[in-house]
């Protein structure tokens, strides 16, 4: 009976390790100040037939941080090539990445998986189960810069960075209502359509901010550190969002106490022994206090220092590296629960 247990786990072990199909939804995304369309995009295979297309769901909506929508384009192959042409809004330019994908490196992630809370156990215990992506988000920042993603049930993972070549398309072709405009006049009206007043106010005053999002790609080896009034509590697991758009669920103490590479914080749930707290992160505070610090200590780690008050009313954060210490004043409490 042990043999046969033991054998049965060895052969779902392996049947995980060679399997080359996974179920996925395809979205499309960009960061909210800078909308994006898709004009036309495909995911093709290794012997370049088509898997399904890149859904053409208007006008992109949410955040480099989040999912696009969906709308009914997916599959189960690894795909291997996209070749996709959009329209940037902001910048008035159709893109397009026509390239080779990292397919094993895609396939291995999908196999690598991550963990989540199951059902509660008859003894109202919540186990934790292995669960995979079933999201492949594909994100376009201005200047060409595409992000390619596979989500999932909390959980994010860069794939790979690629780049966009700027090219022409003519607007009869990408909008069935552009006949009485020119190429100039359909950029003008949608800039104004499409762009919010404070981003094109921010795009007068200094210009795109080209770069900034592979500024978010750079990893930082970091952790979270709680520093209680009363010395006795700690932080019990957290689930993060990163400005580069990763995300993740960390389970346990011993798993938030390990420093790992990651990008910048955005939005972070914690979670401590009786409270909870949700921390919002400004981006260019966070880029300017660790880069500062990876000046200064090249080869060390750094610690993000959460100082709650008394019944965690209020909080005050320090990001230290050895002896250097920088208290950061952008940073948002957006809620404090529990108790």
């Amino acid at each position: 009976m042990i043999f046969l247990f033991s054998l049965l786990q060895n052969c779902s072990k392996e049947n995980k390790n060679i399997q080359e199909e996974f179920s996925y939804m395809v979205t499309m995304s960009a960061p909210k100040e800078y909308p994006v369309e898709v004009h036309i995009g495909v995911l093709t295979d290794d012997k370049k037939e088509l898997i399904c297309g890149v859904p053409k769901a208007g006008v992109t909506t949410g955040s480099w941080q989040y999912d696009g929508a969906e709308a009914g384009q997916g599959g189960n192959k690894i795909p291997s090539h996209l070749d996709l042409t959009y329209i940037s809004y902001a910048e008035k330019k159709f893109w397009r990445v026509n390239t080779d994908l990292p397919k094993e490196k895609i396939l291995q992630l999908f196999r690598e998986g991550f963990m989540v809370e199951g059902n509660p156990d008859s003894n109202g215990e919540i186990p934790w189960e292995e669960d995979t992506y079933d999201e492949i988000t594909i994100g376009a920042a201005p200047e060409g810069g595409v992000v390619v993603w596979l989500s999932g049930n909390h959980h994010r993972r860069e794939v790979c960075r690629l780049q966009a070549k700027e090219t022409f398309v003519d607007v009869n072709e990408f909008y069935q209502n552009a006949d009485e405009e020119n190429q100039e006049q359909f950029f003008d009206s949608w800039f104004k359509i499409a762009v919010s007043d404070s981003t094109k106010t921010a795009i007068t005053k200094n210009g795109i901010p080209f770069g900034l999002w592979d500024k978010y790609r750079e990893k930082y080896s970091y952790r979270f550190v709680l520093a209680p009034y009363d010395n006795k509590d700690k932080i019990t697991g957290l689930y993060r969002i990163n400005y580069n758009g990763e995300s993740e669920i960390l389970m346990d103490a011993k798993s938030v106490a390990a420093y790992k590479p990651d990008g910048i914080p955005y939005d972070v749930n914690f979670d401590f022994t009786k409270y909870n707290a949700e921390i919002i992160f400004n981006d260019e505070e966070m880029l300017r206090v660790f880069d500062t610090l990876k000046k200064s200590f090249p080869e060390q780690p750094i610690d993000i220092v959460l100082v709650p008050g008394f019944m965690y009313n209020d909080f005050k954060v320090v990001v230290q590296c050895k002896d250097k210490k920088i208290a950061l004043e952008k940073f948002k409490v957006k809620r404090v629960w529990g108790g």
